[in-house]
């Protein structure tokens, strides 16, 4: 990397994040994998994210960046944040992981320049709402001058309608806190004014229909969150077309919502999908528009690219076979039947169902939901899902699958990405989880998994657990080693379908260790 950082460094004092730790996450939607695909989709050109350069604008502590340097190690990766004691930490966790892919650098957006090079992914999340109008014109500035010519750029932003009824909610709480200076002080009397005037107004009117879903969204915000998000001075919403007319000043156009399901249609009205359809290609974000007007949508997550990029924004229906595809769908009841036209039912992680009759689409679930989270290919899927049926074959097996896969990758059933990504569903006989998850774990139980999310590990066991799946103990020493911990038995506690706690399940630590590899696979955490 040639990003120099002596003549890096913010010329500010402390910031509010300096204070106040902003805890760092990922963001699926912010990957390059993901940012590719949607490119793609539209007919562009992206680099493949094996080897690819990413800035983020605004990285913080690296909790989105710096799982992705861990996953691409010949990628490039830099992040440039105003707060020094977040970048230092994230510096520390950078070291820790041995990672020469990537620098978080001590910056202020107004030094980025031309000498940072060009980038194939620029990432600004939670960001551009929250600076000055300057620093948001140079943030522009960037997106032209620093992405690369098939380059995407993703900017996320609170937009309007939504924003309207949270900006009257923040201005009560920033006008009973104004004169509070500690965190933990505004906060709570934010959150207590807030309880007040909802309890206060009418349940019948709309006000306070507002204010008490406004009091349940501030009640659930974490401190440090409702303190930078809400508690700030100088946050703006936007709406949409303001931002993408910003971009076309500086020679960018609008690419897409982040989100590719909101393109899908199928939620709304006959009429209102009907007028929604009538949009020319040339008024694609406009279309976009009247629905956030529609949605009262609150917060948006753009992709913009190079105003000389030649754009299709036609979906032919085979476009899901030139991707590798990802569900995490079950069958309800294990136990119904594939091979013929009855009904079986399919349940996704977020808890979505599907009904499925034909048996060629029913074994495509099957394999989906055996194969997470493993992406297959179209064909992979084809010729899984007719291995379960027996080796049966129909000639209209082909189009029938591609055109339940295109609704399912619509309306966001299943995801679709352009690359594979690099991970394992079963363990191998010496086997290794992400470096990363296991320092993760050393601290909590939120780890990251290698398709860039944030899993939960149920207990300090599995915590203790994913430590020693280093790659250099097989599965009979890590037996072993569990044993000695926790004694020859394990007891794994059970729940029934209604989410009640049931009879305990009693394994021996063998078995408990087969059983917990399984499910360390299954989230993603097993490096290929």
């Amino acid at each position: 990397m040639n990003i120099q950082t002596e003549h890096r460094q913010a010329s500010t004092g402390p910031t509010p994040y300096d204070e106040v730790y902003y805890p760092g996450h990922v963001y699926g939607l912010t990957h390059p994998n993901h940012l590719a695909t949607i490119a793609a989709v539209y007919g562009m050109q992206p680099a493949p994210v094996e080897r690819c350069r990413v800035l983020e604008l605004g990285c913080g502590v690296g909790g989105n960046l710096l799982p992705m340097a861990f996953q691409y190690p010949d990628s490039t990766f830099v992040g440039v944040d105003l707060s020094r004691v977040t970048i230092e930490r994230g510096q520390q966790n950078v070291a820790t992981l041995g990672l020469s892919n990537i620098k978080l650098l001590h910056c202020d957006i107004m030094n980025v320049d031309a000498s940072f090079g060009q980038f194939d992914y620029i990432i600004a999340h939670g960001v551009y709402s929250w600076v000055p109008p300057a620093v948001r014109e140079k943030m522009m500035t960037i997106f032209k001058q620093n992405l690369a010519p098939q380059g995407v750029c993703y900017v996320s932003y609170n937009a309007h309608p939504f924003s309207h009824m949270r900006d009257m909610v923040r201005d009560m709480m920033r006008y009973h806190t104004r004169r509070l200076t500690s965190m933990k002080e505004k906060v709570g009397q934010a959150r207590a004014i807030l309880k007040f005037l909802s309890e206060g107004s009418k349940a019948s009117s709309v006000h306070g229909a507002v204010m008490r879903d406004q009091y349940n969204r501030v009640l659930k915000a974490p401190d440090e969150l409702l303190f930078h998000d809400d508690l700030d001075e100088g946050a703006e919403a936007f709406l949409l077309h303001e931002v993408v007319e910003r971009a076309g000043v500086h020679g960018l156009q609008y690419l897409s919502d982040a989100d590719f399901s909101r393109r899908y249609l199928a939620g709304y009205s006959e009429e209102v999908r009907a007028t929604l359809q009538r949009f020319p290609d040339s008024e694609f974000m406009a279309r976009d528009q009247y629905q956030d007007f529609i949605d009262g949508n609150g917060f948006r997550r753009t992709l913009l690219c190079h105003d000389n990029v030649s754009l299709s924004r036609q979906i032919d229906l085979d476009f899901v076979t030139r991707f590798h595809l990802l569900s995490t769908t079950s069958p309800v009841d294990p136990d119904a039947s594939v091979t013929d036209d009855s009904a079986m039912e399919f349940e996704n992680e977020d808890g979505s169902r599907i009904t499925v009759t034909n048996p060629l689409l029913k074994a495509a679930h099957l394999c989906l939901g055996r194969a997470w989270p493993r992406a297959l290919s179209f064909d992979e899927l084809l010729d899984g899902a007719r291995a379960l049926l027996g080796g049966r074959q129909a000639d209209d097996d082909q189009k029938a699958l591609t055109e339940a896969m295109f609704i399912l990758a619509c309306s966001g059933e299943i995801s679709f990405l352009l690359s594979r990504p690099f991970l394992l569903t079963e363990a191998t006989e010496h086997p290794q989880a992400s470096l990363l998850a296991r320092k993760q774990a050393q601290t909590g139980p939120l780890v990251t998994n290698l398709l860039h999310q944030t899993v939960q590990l149920e207990d300090d066991r599995t915590r203790d657990f994913l430590q020693l799946l280093d790659g250099a103990r097989s599965i009979d020493q890590i037996t072993a080693e569990m044993t000695e911990r926790f004694g020859p038995t394990i007891r794994i506690d059970q729940k029934d379908k209604a989410g009640q706690p049931a009879e305990p399940l009693l394994l021996s630590t063998q078995e408990g260790v087969r059983r917990s590899l399984a499910v360390v696979g299954k989230l993603g955490l097993l490096v290929a």
